[in-house]
């Protein structure tokens, strides 16, 4: 009989993941699609197949990103329709415990944990990567292929602040679109800025192209069409200071790593980001301990929904708290042990209580 429910409850969970992942995976790309398809568009020569390309890059990472909520839904979903049919209340009375009920869910969440980080180590990390190189070249069509491209940089060096676009690596040349720094004395206050279309590293200086500089001493503002930037900045070490986790294989976050403590730079948030990796998938173990409150209880009381609500009220807590924690450990507020892994430990007890009380 156990063996009966339990390949029942798995095959309808598993049912109601995959439809619900599905689900999320076009709803959000066609939304997603809709808002940058224009400058797709835009670049001469695109067409379907570019906008194909998109959804094929895009993908994996909204599948990745909400494999832990659906299947928090799941296990709501299908718990409550088991309680709304009595199939739970039967299997009780027949001597099942809630452990043996949960078995068949705490079963395929182990597997899908094990698939979500495969994937996201295989097939997310690089779609990502090759996704962020396209959008930072804007679409362009034919794209020499990519070494390494970091976008949205925002960083502190040698006494300056160093906003950028993006900054790309095509064989040798080292290129920054887009760049804003403003140089700061001892006590914060900005002393200068530059603003350049475009930034090249070479021969081991920066040249800066179609430049505007203000002086805050005389306040004024003067242009020229090239410059060059003193910054001892060079880009193995932009690379790995402007490093975008979610892009970079565990291999090579390790290694920039290393990097970064070698040149005594802050490592805790890509310290943070390499234990997530390992984290984020482990969160759909806990969604069949905090769902767990949807299906027990007496289903005429009539609180069938009140119950389904409080398992996904659960689950979204813990998203909340898991993306806080990891922005304290990230900025170093949390050690970074603490910031990937304290909500997975501190719901797993909140969801092994839930289960003892249901048992008892």
């Amino acid at each position: 009989m156990e063996r009966v429910f339990t390949l029942y409850a798995g095959r309808m969970f598993l049912v109601r993941f995959t439809g619900l992942l599905v689900f999320f995976v076009i709803i959000l790309q066609m939304l997603d699609l809709l808002n940058k398809s224009s400058d797709i568009l835009e670049v001469d020569g695109a067409g379907v197949a570019e906008l194909f390309r998109y959804i094929r890059l895009r993908a994996p990472q909204i599948a990745s990103q909400f494999t832990p909520f659906a299947a928090l839904l799941a296990v709501v979903l299908t718990l409550a329709g088991l309680s709304h049919t009595s199939e739970i209340t039967v299997m009780r009375a027949a001597g099942m415990s809630v452990n043996r009920v949960l078995k068949p869910f705490g079963a395929i969440c182990a597997l899908i944990v094990i698939i979500h980080f495969i994937f996201h180590e295989t097939v997310t990390v690089r779609s990502s990567e090759a996704l962020d190189y396209w959008e930072a070249n804007d679409f362009a069509i034919n794209l020499p292929e990519d070494q390494e491209t970091r976008t949205n940089i925002r960083l502190k060096f040698d006494g300056e602040f160093i906003n950028a676009e993006s900054a790309v690596k095509t064989g040798d040349l080292v290129m920054m679109r887009d760049l804003t720094i403003y140089a700061v004395d001892d006590l914060g206050i900005a002393e200068g800025g530059i603003e350049a279309r475009s930034a090249r590293y070479e021969n081991g200086v920066w040249h800066l192209f179609n430049v505007r500089a203000f002086d805050s001493a005389t306040l004024t503002v003067t242009r020229s069409d090239s410059a060059v930037w003193t910054n001892s900045l060079d880009p193995e070490f932009l690379f790995a200071l402007a490093l975008k986790p979610e892009q970079t294989t565990l291999a090579e976050l390790l290694r920039k790593i290393r990097q970064l403590r070698e040149d005594r730079a802050d490592a805790r948030e890509a310290m943070t980001s390499f234990l997530s990796r390992f984290s984020k998938p482990m969160a759909t173990l806990v969604m069949p301990l905090l769902g767990a409150i949807a299906g027990f209880g007496v289903h005429r009381q009539g609180v069938l929904l009140l119950r389904a609500v409080s398992g996904s009220a659960l689950g979204f807590t813990y998203f909340v708290g898991e993306n806080l924690a990891l922005a304290l450990g990230k900025l170093g507020v949390l050690p970074a042990i603490i910031g990937a892994f304290f909500p997975l430990a501190l719901f797993l007890v909140v969801g092994f209580s839930i289960v003892l009380a249901m048992e008892n």
